[in-house]
């Protein structure tokens, strides 16, 4: 007896080590199932923004290993965290329609549905989920994306598990130091620049002088300065010129500012040039001087806005109160373009017959002005 039951044990035990060997389990009652998933292929989350709380976006690459078919879904999920799911936006592969997005920072699921008589192909094909707005965890550290695929009966197909990273940005901070070089430098009838606005230069200045010498009436004398700015300024610069008074002798007798204005006033419309009119006891008219720019952007754009100066002697007067713009720039400038870095302003004086004799004399200033 004891030999049969030993058989019947041994026969049963084979069995049941056959079935778990077949199945993988002990199929009680058929009760108890199974189901492993496999994986995506080349998945990848490239995020826009990795800070802390920033705006970012999400674009989430794929390839499966098994077909979706009609109302089977992709599905994305994010670890607690990320936020602003409500105000979400989804680009879908095609094919598919966004079936489900969230409705509040509860719910951090967001789905791309097959649409009817459609299919998404396994690799080699790829698909795009794109994801908009959602905000970023408050903390440093890795977060799981999760991507998974599902079946029409809402079964696991197949899924992968992302990282993505959420760090502090990196400030990168630089300084550049203010720059500014200004020159006045004298002109001459042999210098590179002998004319301006094509008027000839009578002589040669100086930095530091302009000496018209004696005048003769009826005829012009000029003399002019070529400036030069060098400046990294953003919005670049101005360049003023002032006088402390018209050229006086030392009785008082004054060589009026163009174009025959009273004492201590100048015509600051401009125009070509034109002699003193020499009327007696109106001693404004007995001569004058006044000045011309070469640069355009003084020329055009701040006081010579008449497009006919260019390249012609139209004269201004100074005032001797208000300084009068003989050169700018919007923008850094090089120190030896025309226009840009580099301008001449010339001075032209005549007298009549009339005009008092003695020794004349004034003083101009330059003011260089740099906007940062």
């Amino acid at each position: 007896m004891l030999k049969r039951h030993q058989g019947r044990i041994a026969l049963i035990a084979i069995m049941i080590f056959s079935l778990v060997a077949m199945y993988g389990f002990y199929p009680f009652n058929g009760l108890i199932k199974f189901a492993k998933a496999g994986s995506l292929y080349s998945v990848k989350d490239t995020i826009s923004d990795s800070d802390k709380q920033a705006s970012s976006s999400h674009a989430i690459v794929f390839s499966m290993s098994t077909a979706l078919g009609e109302n089977e879904y992709v599905e994305v999920s994010f670890q607690t965290g990320f936020t602003n799911f409500a105000s979400a936006a989804i680009n879908c592969p095609a094919n598919t329609t966004a079936s489900t997005t969230s409705a509040s920072d509860d719910y951090r699921v967001l789905r791309c549905k097959v649409d009817a008589g459609q299919s998404l192909a396994v690799q080699p094909a790829t698909h795009t989920i794109t994801i908009y707005n959602l905000l970023n965890p408050n903390a440093t550290g890795d977060k799981d994306v999760t991507v998974t695929t599902y079946d029409n009966t809402d079964t696991v197909k197949d899924e992968t598990v992302l990282k993505v990273y959420i760090i502090d940005d990196v400030t990168v901070r630089a300084t550049v130091d203010a720059t500014l070089t200004f020159t006045v430098s004298g002109l001459g009838p042999y210098s590179t620049k002998s004319t301006v606005n094509g008027i000839g230069l009578s002589g040669t200045s100086t930095a530091e002088e302009i000496n018209f010498g004696t005048l003769h009436s009826n005829a012009s004398t000029t003399f002019a300065h070529n400036l030069t700015v060098s400046t990294n300024a953003t919005d670049g610069f101005i360049v003023t010129v002032q006088k402390d008074q018209d050229l006086q002798n030392a009785a008082g007798a004054t060589i009026n500012s163009f174009n025959n204005s009273p004492d201590g006033t100048g015509s600051t419309t401009p125009g070509p040039w034109s002699d003193p009119g020499g009327v007696l006891e109106s001693p404004n008219t007995y001569g004058h001087w006044g000045l011309t720019s070469d640069d355009d952007d003084a020329a055009d754009n701040l006081i010579m806005t008449n497009d006919y100066y260019q390249g012609e002697a139209y004269y201004v007067g100074t005032d001797g109160t208000d300084p009068t713009i003989v050169m700018a720039h919007v923008g850094p400038a090089d120190g030896s373009t025309q226009n840009i870095g580099m301008a001449a302003v010339a001075y032209s004086v005549r007298i009549s017959d009339l005009q008092e004799a003695g020794d004349y004399s004034t003083i101009l200033t330059y003011v260089c002005t740099p906007t940062y």
